[in-house]
């Protein structure tokens, strides 16, 4: 019997490494984190004081 060359992905096993999520639910978690990174960093800026 030939070694078997094609592996199967479980993207739903839990990982550890990934905090207990599976793939899928790590990957919607990461960016999501990064829209809402991005939302915090477009508050407007305040003009400077100028004397």
């Amino acid at each position: 019997m030939a070694p078997r060359t094609d592996f199967h992905y479980n993207s739903r096993r839990i990982q550890k490494r990934l905090g207990y999520l599976s793939p899928v639910e790590f990957e919607e978690k990461h960016y999501a984190d990064q829209a809402t990174a991005e939302r915090t960093n477009l508050k407007p800026r305040q003009p400077a004081l100028t004397s």
